[in-house]
Order: C-alpha cells, then structure tokens, then sequence
C-alpha cells in the first residue's frame, strides 16, 4: 500500500513541477464530486490525529505491540495527506490547516480526550488507546467506504479502498488480540 501511494504521491509532484508522471505512474484524473474534495478535506485531519496518537502512544506505552502498531498507522499516513492535499490544490480547494479544529468530525478524539488519554499510562493507557484507535479507523473505514460510492475521481476510489481494506484489517488485528480491548 505504502508503494502505491508513494509512486501517486511522486507522479503528483512531478505533473505539478511541468514534468510528465514516473513510468508506471497513474496521471491524476481531473473529473471529481464533491464526494471526493470532502473526502480528501476529512480524511487529511482524521490521518493527522492518527500521526498524533502514534506519538503518543510512543510516549505513553512500555507495550511493543501498541507502540509497533502506531508506527505502523503513521507510516504511510503522510504521504497519503500529501497525495490529498495536491489533488485539492489541482482542484482549486481549500487543503485543511494543521490546527485541529476537526475534532468535531465522527471518529475525531476531542481535545478533552486526548489530554485525559496523554495523563493515563500502564495497562490503563495501552486498552485506552487500542479502544480510541479502533474506534478512529472505523470512522475511517466509513469514510473511505461512502466516497468509493460516491465520488468519481479514480485516485481517490483507489485510495479509499486501500485506506478501508488496511484499517479494516488492523481492527480485526486488535479486535482479536488476546489482550481486550
């Protein structure tokens, strides 16, 4: 997945700069919905909280497999916020700022959340979290599901199935753990 979306994120870059895209690269598609621009303008804070709470749980746990697995999250997360916000620039749309006033969107932790969730450590922190991120990649699954019905733009559809098949995927990880959730 991670490939994919570098070699989207590289093709993008270079169509910006006047080049033509990287051999075997996708060139972006130009027909979108608004299905799609809000879908991009969503999943760009849903992804930059998920970056936050993988920091935290790297402060937070003394457990490898809750720290592994925010390292995991965030791996790709960047660059797919890359990829979206160029596909909303190309559009003519506003990319979301980095100052987390999302919170108010489904699966989005408020502040109040995340401050109750930085004070809590041990086992406490490590089931406390596992929940808020099973609950944060559903959010996220719902969203990538409802543009692939809805939206037109090819990457986007493309994106949205990789973004739902992954975190479908890790809930069913941390759903099955043998540690509850």
């Amino acid at each position: 997945m991670l490939k994919a979306v570098l070699v989207r994120v590289a093709a993008v870059v270079a169509l910006a700069a006047g080049c033509s895209p990287a051999a075997g690269a996708p060139a972006p598609q130009a027909g979108y919905t608004e299905a799609d621009v809000r879908f991009s303008q969503e999943m760009i804070p849903h992804h930059r909280q998920t970056i936050a709470l993988a920091k935290l749980a790297a402060e937070r746990t003394r457990d490898t497999y809750v720290r592994e697995l925010g390292e995991s999250l965030a791996e790709g997360e960047q660059a797919e916020i890359d990829l979206m916000a160029s596909w909303l620039r190309a559009w003519g749309r506003a990319v979301p700022e980095d100052h987390g006033s999302a919170h108010a969107m489904p699966g989005m932790l408020p502040p109040e959340q995340v401050a109750e969730l930085a004070r809590t450590s041990g086992e406490a922190f490590d089931r406390k979290w596992l929940s808020v991120i099973v609950d944060h990649l559903e959010a996220g699954v719902r969203m990538a599901e409802t543009v692939e019905a809805e939206g037109a733009h090819r990457e986007t559809a493309e994106l949205a199935e990789e973004i739902a098949e992954s975190q479908q995927a890790r809930i069913d990880e941390i759903v099955t753990r043998k540690t509850p959730v």
